[in-house]
């Protein structure tokens, strides 16, 4: 027998660690934003977010961060924090159908889920159920799909001149003192690499808006926790370009299977004109393209991101999706679809007009 429910204590949250890294491994597909070493983290330090499970016996089948409180229209979503976006859930492989049914059946309210990969094998899943599906908005995003050699993606994807200026930048970070690009190796001490682009992050524009993960201490602590426990698990990838011993770019990715997923990127605004942004970001392209068993590299980016988009020219289609138990009356759902994507338009253009008119960076 099946049984769904929700976890938020403290307590119960370290007993589902161990089966949760299990219903990993035969997950129907990965869902690395969401995995255990990073989300329990976050779930001991902030608010408003619980596990919702499927368990039989003592075999976890189904888990998925969600959203404690309810919106304004009468719905939950996956949860959503600085560092977590998808609404992708550990699914085992080998009861999809049943597990998936279970839990879409305990809902008592439509649930919203953000960015799933259209066309996948959760998708095909949360599709076909004998329940109230609905697509709220469709994009594609920036993402890489490692083929052949990193010489050649990079002589494909640019043409010469925009070669040379890579080169260019580079030489010029040289002459400014000793340049390295630094990959975080197993077994390494991965707490510098977390102090270090939290405070590459402080420093910038998300410092002065008070939107960098540093200006919140339980973010912080649950980010540098977390960190910790990917190194550990081995789901960690880390980069960096060091100048004169001064970290003045940091990134990190997390794998799961054979897809991996960016999470946040911090350069140092003194050396803005050097790129130095993209410049880790083809440091990094270099070291994915030596690990042969990833198929996919989401960027987890926003649509149109004027940095990505040009470097990494691969797309995946996405979608937020409403779905929805029978029990939950047909009129109640198209009402929460309705208002949801009434709410989604009116939020994109009041925030357009306001960072254009303070003329800032959207975070």
């Amino acid at each position: 027998m099946m049984l769904s429910t929700r976890i938020r204590d403290v307590a119960d949250l370290d007993g589902i660690l161990a089966p949760w890294k299990r219903l990993v491994g035969q997950s129907l597909a990965p869902a690395g934003l969401n995995s255990p070493e990073l989300i329990v983290p976050l779930l001991k330090k902030l608010p408003g977010g619980e596990l919702a499970v499927v368990m039989q016996g003592k075999n976890l089948l189904f888990a998925l961060p969600m959203g404690r409180r309810r919106s304004f229209c009468g719905l939950v979503s996956n949860w959503i924090t600085p560092l977590t976006v998808i609404g992708a859930p550990h699914l085992d492989r080998d009861v999809p159908v049943a597990a998936l049914t279970s839990f879409i059946n305990s809902l008592k309210h439509p649930l919203l889920l953000h960015s799933i990969h259209v066309n996948g094998r959760l998708w095909d899943h949360l599709a076909s159920r004998d329940a109230q599906f609905s697509v709220i908005d469709v994009w594609y995003r920036a993402v890489l799909r490692p083929k052949g050699t990193y010489e050649e993606w990079l002589e494909k994807n640019f043409d010469r001149k925009r070669r040379k200026e890579y080169r260019r930048l580079t030489s010029r970070l040289s002459e400014q003192g000793r340049y390295e690009t630094v990959t975080f190796q197993a077994g390494e001490n991965c707490r510098p690499w977390a102090d270090g682009i939290l405070g590459l992050e402080a420093s910038g524009w998300k410092g002065k808006r008070g939107t960098a993960l540093a200006a919140n201490e339980d973010l912080r602590e649950a980010f540098t926790e977390a960190i910790q426990h990917l190194a550990a698990s081995g789901k960690l990838r880390f980069w960096k370009l060091v100048l004169g011993g001064r970290i003045i770019a940091s990134m990190y990715a997390i794998v799961e299977g054979n897809e991996a997923w960016l999470g946040k990127i911090a350069y140092d605004e003194e050396f803005s004109k050097y790129s130095p942004g993209v410049l880790l970001i083809l440091h990094a392209t270099q070291q994915l393209f030596g690990e042969p068993s990833l198929m996919l590299i989401d960027t987890c980016a926003v649509p149109g991101h004027p940095m990505i988009e040009n470097i990494w020219r691969d797309r995946i289609e996405m979608a937020n999706v409403m779905i929805a138990p029978k029990s939950i009356s047909t009129s109640r759902f198209a009402l929460a679809v309705s208002l949801e994507g009434l709410r989604r338009s009116l939020r994109a253009k009041l925030a357009n007009a306001y960072y254009h008119l303070r003329g800032e960076k959207r975070s």
